[in-house]
């Protein structure tokens, strides 16, 4: 994936972490299902689909890193940062949010 390459953390100076990955994957599929919704009920029945892929993928990392007995407990926080994000990055993207709404929220 895009998010764990060693160039992409690089550029940015983000560190190897749990969170920084965690945090790329939830703008990654923000950016898709924003696309999506613009194709209407099938782009959102997609989104759907692409939503539990990205589920099960964040569930196979919190294993991977060795979080198995707190697993339904950290996905179901993961489910609400996630959902908190997307609100956020869709609301630094209305007319009446600040010209460097976006940037903060995605920096924050």
């Amino acid at each position: 994936m895009l998010c764990d390459t060693i160039s992409l953390r690089a550029v940015f100076s983000l560190e190897r972490a749990f969170k920084t990955t965690f945090s790329l994957l939830v703008l990654h599929m923000w950016l898709f299902l924003r696309r999506l919704k613009q194709e209407g009920n099938e782009g959102v029945e997609f989104g759907q689909y692409l939503y539990e892929i990205y589920n099960h993928d964040v569930e196979m990392r919190v294993s991977k890193a060795g979080v198995n007995l707190l697993l339904t407990r950290w996905m179901k926080d993961l489910e609400k940062i996630f959902y908190g994000n997307i609100v956020a990055y869709d609301a630094a993207l209305l007319p009446e949010a600040k010209q460097d709404e976006l940037e903060n929220v995605l920096w924050r």
